[in-house]
């Protein structure tokens, strides 16, 4: 299993808390140099992409994992969201 060994810092920054990645707090950068990004809608691409990498980090998991946790909520009978979860919460690693 392989896990993330890149800046945890910056995706905490971009992603927001995430109790899995990191305890540290970041150091939030001013949004006074750039206010031309603050005005921009946020597409619905961006929103399920970003919730998708807070699932990934929360739970330490590649992509390619959590594909293939998609694909089996999917062909449960059920909500996929919630077999989803339950599947990603009976990790071992994330019991311990």
């Amino acid at each position: 299993m392989s896990r993330y060994r890149g800046p945890r810092v910056r995706i905490i920054r971009r992603l927001g808390t995430l109790p899995g990645l990191s305890n540290k707090i970041p150091h939030l950068k001013s949004n006074s140099t750039n206010q031309s990004t603050s005005n921009k809608k946020i597409s619905q691409y961006r929103i399920r992409l970003e919730e998708k990498q807070k699932l990934r980090f929360h739970y330490g998991i590649t992509e390619r994992q959590l594909l293939n946790y998609v694909r089996i909520a999917r062909k449960a009978k059920g909500s996929t969201g919630q077999i989803l979860l339950q599947l990603l919460e009976m990790r071992l690693d994330n019991i311990i």
